[in-house]
């Protein structure tokens, strides 16, 4: 009879420790009280939304706060304006922001020539 003998087997495993680090006064909390890695720490400010009484309660939507990850291997990490934009936040830049702003105000003009016709064919017109 062959005798076997027992295998073995390396395994990475995560280990859990806490981790102190300096929090910004502007920052109110963390969106996960657990990071994988230090680089996925995240400083995040205050959430601020548009809100639209619509026919069934109130929408809100685009959700935004400063956030900052001050331990991530990116060329910024300086705080950015995180936007959720269809149910994915991006961080963008200042500069970023503004020209997300300035499209927006022009998709919001399409909105009122789209309102205007709507209100032409509901007149009867065509």
């Amino acid at each position: 009879m062959t005798e076997h003998l027992p295998r073995t087997v390396n395994v990475n495993v995560l280990t859990t420790r806490s981790l102190e680090v300096d929090e910004p006064d502007w920052c109110v909390g963390h969106r996960a009280d657990r990071a994988q890695f230090k680089p996925d720490i995240a400083h995040n400010g205050p959430e601020v939304s548009a809100t639209f009484d619509g026919p069934h309660g109130p929408i809100r939507y685009l959700h935004a706060w400063i956030t900052q990850r001050p331990y991530a291997q990116q060329p910024e990490p300086l705080p950015l304006v995180a936007v959720e934009i269809g149910g994915e936040a991006a961080s963008l830049t200042p500069g970023q922001v503004r020209a997300f702003a300035a499209l927006t105000r022009a998709h919001l003009e399409v909105l009122e020539r789209l309102a205007d016709e709507a209100d032409r064919i509901r007149g009867g017109g065509r």
